[in-house]
């Protein structure tokens, strides 16, 4: 067997492979010999059919599969000798299927990019620093207690905190705009879901009456037909409900998963779940920063095949395949985005690996051990999530997130810091925009 490589770029290798003649022949002969002892031809019995008969029936299914064969173990070889990994399916093409004539056929792919030195000079960095205060537990306390509140319908006018429930529609250059027009709408006053003007004008309000509304509409809003206009609304009230929050009790709390039923045990445990948020957020925002330069510092061709494997996986993620989603009902600009985020995920986690490998990091085995307890104590069983987190396949993925935090450790490794003070709130409001 013969074999070149051809180094079509920094991602792509193409074989050319020569097998001899005899070497396919041997192997039909093989398939040719399976078939005649199994077949079942009218007139003779079960494998005593004669060779021309075996042939004239079989012989071009034979040779499909021997033809198969040789490509499939010739390939194989070739990638072993070679050094080779694909990341992507082979493509296999004929060159030469002649007759008693060597069988020449080549195969593309795709490889991981070579990485000489990965470079991330980086002058200094922020670092957030936050602190978790009490008001923040209340905060975190008080939005759980307004999943259980009930809400119950009054006759008096809406006051701050009550919910209107309203039908409205725009008026647009004088007609009303029924394409736009909403009924049996929910508005809680004071949780700033609504632009200002519109929730000022439904202060006071009482059921059955009907309001005009303008509003204010900013220069960057989605609907073009509002952007930067004045917009009258025709509300019609047409219930007003008061907020029934629940007591704060030892019933409450236990309701809440804090079996003791105390309250300080239910801001204990608030207070931890905040603090692993605060610290994830934290070095998210310092992943960010340095992984960043590390992208813009180390350009690498990807290979197409892990781009839409890894944009496959997000794609799972935001739409999981057991909620039946309409996987071809995305527009070109959303798969674009999915490809974007695929390509640097996949760029950054081959930079992190070569990394690592350069500077001869070892896997820190008592922080993944560290990392599954912080996981599994938010959770009631936190004994049944540990043996879930340590299956092979969890375990990888838990493994990864340690190894970038080492490279991101060793990164810094030394650099001016510049302290950023900032409140929890801050730091999650941050995060959503």
């Amino acid at each position: 067997m013969q074999v070149s490589v051809e180094k079509l770029s920094n991602i792509e290798r193409r074989l050319t492979i020569t097998v001899p003649a005899n070497q396919l022949e041997e192997v039909y002969q093989s398939k040719i010999n399976q078939i005649a002892k199994k077949a079942n031809i009218k007139g003779f019995r079960p494998g005593k059919a004669p060779r021309s008969f075996i042939e004239k029936q079989y012989g071009n299914d034979a040779r499909q599969e021997a033809l198969s064969t040789v490509i499939q173990n010739s390939l194989y070889k070739a990638l072993v000798e070679n050094k080779l990994n694909p990341v992507s399916t082979p493509q296999v093409a004929p060159k030469s299927l002649l007759a008693d004539q060597p069988l020449e056929f080549t195969a593309s792919f795709e490889v991981l990019p070579e990485i000489e030195n990965v470079r991330c000079v980086i002058e200094k960095i922020e670092k957030l620093n936050v602190e978790v205060t009490a008001a923040d537990v209340d905060e975190v306390i008080e939005q759980l207690s307004k999943q259980f509140t009930q809400w119950k319908l009054v006759e008096r006018a809406a006051k701050l905190h009550d919910r209107v429930v309203i039908d409205y529609c725009p008026i647009i250059d004088g007609k009303a705009d029924e394409a736009s027009k909403s009924q049996n709408f929910p508005v809680e006053l004071g949780n700033k879901a609504m632009l200002p003007g519109f929730e000022a004008g439904l202060q006071e309000a009482k059921a059955g009456e009907e309001r005009n509304i303008k509003v204010d509409f900013p220069a960057d809003f989605a609907n073009p037909d509002f952007a930067n206009k004045s917009i009258d609304f025709i509300v019609n009230i047409k219930q007003v409900f008061e907020a029934e929050k629940p007591i704060i009790d030892e019933d409450f709390v236990k309701k809440l998963g804090v079996a003791s039923g105390k309250h300080d045990d239910l801001q204990a445990q608030v207070r931890r779940s905040i603090e692993m948020e605060r610290d994830r957020l934290v070095s998210e925002n310092l992943k960010e920063q340095v992984f960043r330069n590390l992208l813009e510092q180390n350009q690498l061709d990807i290979p197409q095949a892990l781009i839409e494997r890894e944009a496959k996986n997000i794609h799972n993620e935001m739409y999981p395949p057991h909620q039946h989603h309409d996987h071809h009902q995305h527009s070109t600009e959303e798969m674009s985005a999915f490809n974007d985020i695929a390509r640097k995920r996949v760029a950054l986690g081959l930079l992190i690996a070569e990394y690592a490998k350069q500077v001869k990091l070892v896997l820190d085995t008592e922080r993944v051990e560290k990392r599954i307890l912080e996981i599994a104590s938010a959770y009631e069983q936190p004994k049944e999530v540990v043996e879930w987190l340590s299956s092979k396949e969890r375990l990888a993925g838990i493994e990864a997130q340690v190894m970038e935090d080492q490279v991101l450790d060793k990164l810094i490794e030394g650099l001016a810091v510049t302290e950023i003070v900032k409140t929890y709130a801050e730091l999650k409001a941050n995060t959503k925009t």
